[in-house]
């Protein structure tokens, strides 16, 4: 079966039953909520352009979250008019693509520093929102209102959900239900529908992900904003029903530093995930519980994971006296105050507690352990175009109110995976840097001087000679 966009384009776009029932739909407003790689960008791309091909000097705007976002989109965008040949160019004063019948496609970003990207349009063509999880709702309330004065307004959002924000409104104004709008139609597309979908591994991604990472990323499944980080079967299970004896050859410490209203706690953890909570305290001078700790390693000839925080506090000081006193290779400081890190330490202890890979000692510690997790809270938000995701315990002033024991574990597990590759160096992640020149430069082409890092983020598009998405007399 052909699309309506064969006929335009010039060539066969064969859309899988999800991206038909997405094609034929006649709603205004259509919005496809996605697992990855599941084809969502793919037609939303082929359908934007044969709903700009249909409406000659139509204004049209494909909105994102950020310029390095736009890689996907522009890729799908670029292969939908490639038939076209040189009759669609890129025009780089207004960041548009020209189409041959009058109309015009701008690219626009929620990175605008007035916060209103879409100023100035009227998008009487169609407005495309991609990644619209990461997009501010100001940025998608002004993109909306380009469409007040126009007859046939054309609306199309597709994003991976995000917690429920704007996106979640959305979705629901076209789902079944007493928030259902004439104006919308829903669709959701999950990696295993997709017929280019590797089944075995999508599985295997749903193990390693953990339950609730794969129901949003895979399943494009809406959770919630904030919300337990453990399940409660999961935690019944997570303590070992006989007691445990201390064994392994490699074992971690994690140690969670406290003084007055916190508590420091030690969890043992050997290379099999079988852990024992050795100690919680509080009220104890620094050298007392740098005493204690050292005890601990030296007992067990276990590697010390600790906090270092973001240096230059306690966490940093006691790093420093445990060096002196174990060694540098027997101490492995985790930098929570870098982003992202903490996160990462505690979505790697919630996989290996859903997919059940640790044990707990039931000795003197174990329900303060139990009490924490059945309380420790998962926060999802967008900052600045990106997801971040906090984890910590509840936020309030009563006695329980810990997560102590939660980060001594994580910090443990965290050592058994990585502690032992031995020291690691300080590095940057410069993927991003990379990801967002693929589509500006070819390898063997010098970085040009306008996308060397300024003080924060990437100047991009550039103004003056560079071209962008193409070099100069290149055409789509």
């Amino acid at each position: 079966m052909h699309s309506p966009a064969a006929s335009l384009v010039g060539r066969p776009y064969q859309p899988w039953f999800m991206q038909r029932r997405f094609v034929r739909s006649p709603a205004p407003i259509r919005v496809i909520v996605a697992g990855r790689q599941a084809g969502k960008t793919h037609a939303a791309a082929e359908e934007v352009v044969r709903l700009i091909l249909a409406r000659p000097g139509s204004e049209s705007c494909l909105l994102m979250p950020t310029y390095k976002s736009t890689k996907a989109a522009l890729r799908h965008l670029r292969r939908a008019v490639a038939p076209l040949g040189g009759r669609v160019r890129w025009k780089e004063v207004d960041k548009s693509f020209a189409f041959p019948n009058g109309a015009l496609l701008y690219v626009r970003t929620a990175e605008d520093k007035e916060g209103v990207p879409t100023r100035g349009l009227t998008l009487d063509g169609v407005l495309w929102v991609d990644e619209a999880g990461y997009v501010p709702r100001a940025a998608w309330d002004a993109a909306r209102l380009t469409q007040a004065a126009v007859q046939d307004p054309r609306v199309i959002v597709t994003g991976t959900p995000c917690g429920r924000n704007w996106l979640y409104e959305e979705w629901l104004a076209g789902s079944p239900g007493p928030k259902r709008s004439p104006l919308n139609e829903s669709f959701r597309f999950r990696s295993v529908d997709s017929p280019y979908c590797n089944a075995e591994f999508v599985a295997d991604l749903k193990k390693k992900l953990g339950a609730k990472s794969a129901m949003q990323e895979l399943n494009a499944q809406f959770l919630g904003d904030a919300g337990a980080a453990f399940n409660h079967e999961d935690i019944e299970a997570l303590f070992a029903t006989d007691r445990l004896a201390v064994r392994g050859k490699q074992l971690s410490l994690g140690v969670d530093l406290a003084k007055e209203k916190d508590w420091t706690v030690c969890t043992l953890m050997n290379e099999l995930g079988e852990a024992w909570i050795l100690g919680r305290w509080r009220h104890r001078t620094w050298p007392e519980t740098e005493k204690r700790i050292t005890d601990f390693a030296q007992d067990a000839d276990a590697l010390v994971v600790v906090d270092h925080g973001h240096g230059g506090g306690y966490g940093g000081c006691m790093a420093d006296y445990l060096e002196k006193s174990l060694g540098a290779a027997r101490v492995h400081r985790v930098r929570t105050g870098n982003i992202g890190v903490k996160a990462q330490i505690c979505e790697a202890l919630v996989r290996d507690v859903e997919n059940r890979r640790l044990l707990v000692e039931r000795g003197e510690y174990a329900e303060h352990l139990r009490h924490e997790l059945a309380f420790f809270e998962c926060h999802r938000e967008v900052v600045g175009g990106v997801e971040r995701i906090r984890y910590h315990g509840p936020r309030g002033d009563g006695e329980d109110d810990h997560d102590d024991c939660v980060i001594s574990l994580a910090l443990a597990n965290w050592g058994r995976i990585h502690g032992w590759e031995g020291p690691q160096g300080e590095t940057e992640d410069l993927q991003e840097y990379v990801d967002a020149l693929d589509v500006l430069t070819e390898p063997s082409e010098p970085l040009p001087w306008q996308f060397r890092p300024p003080e924060s983020g990437w100047m991009f598009p550039s103004s003056g000679h560079w071209q962008w998405p193409s070099g100069p007399g290149y055409e789509l």
